[in-house]
């Protein structure tokens, strides 16, 4: 298989399976969809399918798995949703640092990482499985940091309000096919909205808006609790910068627009880091953001910095994310303890 010929994961996966008990140790395997799965599994058929996106970064030997309880804590909580039997975080940790090590080219600072529940088990009718597989993809993924450019989604909803905070495959779907209409319109991604115009998210990412000089973000409830938002949320707060996390209407947007307001948007994911949504499209209006960037949130975009890419200057003074973060030793042999 041409790997090197644009295959969008890198060859070796860790692999647990469970027959409906506790999940057992990792193992390395080629990546091949057909060894892991039969076509008929309720993963495919019926949806039953909980993913995370999380990111190593690494400063060889040191390799640091960012907010990796997190990313379990909230893999538990899909599953959980979907009535999947999730991983403990031994196993968890263990098969996404054995991913890592195997597809460690020996240069690359940092890896996208995708940890995969689904059932195994299929038949004819959706019944609840007894075969499950935990599986961690990895691969080289290193966006150009440029500014983002939005199209407000104002009929389409992005996800069943019950699955709204779960990562399921199912929620992606809708969100694939109006992604397509956003690119006809010359723009990156879709800010997503309730029925009642409230914002929710961006595809794939939570937002931000520096909004008559405050920062706000969308209240959980009904969008996915983003571990990026998170640890900007943290951050904030260190710089002594109060976050509201409250319902922001679409209106509020539009008519900060109409005055001629300074208006500054964001966004957070863990695949494409910190991002300023630079053009807004909303109705027929084509908007320019080019509202000042508040300094507390500059300030938070260098301590991010520190706590990801550079983890290895991160002090006791970021205790409190570092904590939630896993470090191992790339020149550990795979296998050993």
């Amino acid at each position: 298989m041409a790997w090197e010929n644009g295959h969008p994961w890198l060859p070796s996966v860790a692999v647990s399976r469970s027959g409906g008990g506790e999940y057992e140790p990792p193992a390395l395997m080629a990546n091949d969809a057909g060894s892991l799965v039969e076509f008929s599994a309720d993963g495919i058929q019926f949806g039953f399918s909980v993913f995370e996106g999380m990111r190593a970064y690494v400063a060889d030997p040191a390799l640091l798995v960012f907010r990796a309880l997190d990313h379990h804590a909230r893999l538990r909580a899909s599953c959980t949703a979907l009535g999947l039997p999730c991983p403990a975080y031994e196993v968890f940790i263990e098969a996404v640092e054995r991913a890592v090590r195997a597809n460690w080219d020996g240069g690359a600072t940092r890896l996208y990482i995708r940890p995969v529940v689904f059932a195994a088990g299929g038949d004819v009718m959706p019944q609840r499985s007894r075969k499950y597989v935990f599986v961690v993809l990895v691969k080289r993924f290193d966006p150009v940091p440029e500014g983002m450019s939005v199209l407000v989604e104002e009929t389409v909803p992005r996800t069943h309000p019950m699955f709204a905070g779960v990562k399921t495959a199912g929620n992606y779907t809708s969100a694939a096919l109006a992604m397509r209409g956003a690119h006809e319109a010359g723009c990156d991604t879709i800010l997503w909205l309730d029925g009642d115009g409230r914002l929710q998210e961006c595809t794939t990412m939570n937002v931000f808006l520096c909004l008559d000089g405050r920062i706000v973000t969308p209240r959980l409830g009904s969008i996915l609790p983003g571990v990026t938002r998170r640890t900007v949320l943290d951050l904030l707060a260190e710089t002594g910068e109060r976050v509201v996390e409250r319902d922001i209407c679409i209106s509020e947007v539009s008519d900060a627009l109409t005055r001629g307001q300074e208006l500054s948007m964001f966004t957070t994911s863990t695949a494409l880091g910190i991002r300023r949504v630079e053009r807004l499209r909303l109705g027929p209006g084509d908007h320019v953001l080019d509202g000042k960037v508040p300094s507390a949130w500059s300030r938070m975009e260098e301590q991010y910095s520190v706590v990801t890419q550079r983890f290895t200057e991160a002090d006791d003074s970021y205790s409190a994310i570092t904590s939630r973060s896993h470090r191992g030793d790339l020149s550990r042999r795979i296998g050993s303890k």
